[in-house]
């Protein structure tokens, strides 16, 4: 088994080879569609952020670009200002071009409406695309491989068998030297303390605690207690039961891997393999953004009653050991795990196969989520829009 992957200028080597239209601000998403639509191998990276935000929330949207614009699945890019709104596409333009990528910038104000942007726009992403469609696959060991992961529409089998295959996966990559990125603060909450005992540094292993903390006090203050409330109708209704429940089987998506440390909102985290705890909520568009910016070049999504949305920029695998689930929403999910609860297949013969299917993916088969053309992203804000 084999990784071949596109090589970028700063070392990082990428699943798939696009060009992301970055907008600094939600108002022009519209206009980077029709960029999209108009030039052939770009994603526009649409979002609903960028102004009237408090300082460190502008912080954090402006961070999330330029590490989605240094993802090395973006091979180059194009970043879309207003010219009103507090994120700096000059700043997200700096942060990309250091990576040593072609990247290239227009600002509505600064050109004058959209259709004189979009034509210079689209210059300038035809002369991207042609420089970044040169570049091939080459082999890489698998130690270049960083997965993210998540579980989404959550029941009893994810716990049973689709987290715990994600396990192996977790233990299987970094024994190779690959980069595991997991999160989900809500659904840690009442395990958290189990993930802390994994950490090899206890200042990192003591973040983890503070991150549930952190959200339980926020959700304090406007009047919600969020021990009750982060179990949705769908986890209810698929047989969870407890908060700890669904904890001990999200963590299970690490297996007992040991943790290297701690990540803010996507942050990327150092030149350093292992499993590492991201600040990203539960909530699958925001944190499959966080995964992605953190350098995530696939994802691995268990999923109990078939939840199906991706992200622009990073393939997302869905598994699930439902097999009602299987026969209902096949069409969305790439690997069953169903034979863990029908006692047909071990855990390690199903982590193995994941792991290949995964790797395979890496080497540019589509996932479902792909194929369908079933995406989308928004990027976590913590504090009121102004």
């Amino acid at each position: 088994m084999e990784f071949r992957g596109y090589y970028r200028p700063d070392g990082k080597i990428g699943a798939r080879n696009y060009v992301a239209i970055v907008p600094a601000v939600g108002c022009i998403n519209n206009l980077c569609s029709h960029l999209e639509r108009l030039i052939r191998g770009t994603v526009a990276i649409r979002h609903d952020q960028g102004c009237l935000h408090p300082p460190a929330d502008t912080a954090q949207v402006t961070r999330t670009l330029i590490n989605l614009g240094k993802n090395p699945n973006v091979g180059g890019a194009l970043v879309v200002g207003l010219g009103c709104e507090m994120v700096k596409a000059e700043e997200v333009y700096e942060g990309i071009k250091a990576t040593g990528k072609p990247v290239d910038m227009v600002v509505v104000h600064q050109i004058g409406g959209m259709i004189d942007t979009l034509a210079k726009g689209a210059r300038a992403l035809v002369n991207i695309v042609a420089e970044v469609s040169g570049v091939h696959r080459e082999k890489a060991g698998l130690d270049k491989l960083v997965f993210g992961t998540k579980c989404g529409s959550s029941d009893t089998t994810s716990g049973l068998s689709s987290n715990l295959v994600t396990g192996e996966v977790c233990r299987l990559m970094t024994q190779n030297g690959g980069k595991f990125i997991q999160g989900e603060i809500c659904d840690i909450m009442g395990g958290e303390y189990a993930l802390k005992n994994l950490s090899v540094d206890k200042e990192q292993g003591e973040k983890i605690v503070d991150y549930v903390r952190d959200l339980y006090m926020r959700g304090y203050f406007v009047g919600a207690d969020t021990r009750g409330c982060q179990m949705t109708a769908g986890n209810v209704a698929g047989g969870l039961t407890t908060l700890v429940e669904k904890a001990l089987g999200a963590n299970a998506k690490g297996d007992d891997v040991p943790i290297q440390g701690t990540l803010d909102y996507a942050e990327i985290p150092p030149d350093k393999p292992g499993r590492y705890i991201m600040n990203f909520p539960g909530h699958g568009f925001e944190n499959l953004t966080g995964s992605a910016a953190g350098g995530a070049i696939v994802h691995l999504f268990t999923t109990g009653r078939g939840a199906p949305n991706g992200n622009p920029i990073m393939p997302t695998v869905k598994l699930c050991g439902n097999s009602k689930t299987m026969k209902t929403m096949s069409e969305h999910i790439d690997v069953d795990v169903s034979s863990i609860i029908d006692e047909t297949e071990t855990l390690e013969h199903a982590g193995e196969r994941l792991y290949e299917f995964a790797v395979d993916v890496a080497n540019g088969r589509l996932t479902k989520c792909e194929i369908l053309n079933f995406e989308g992203m928004e990027i976590l804000i913590k504090g009121p829009v102004m």
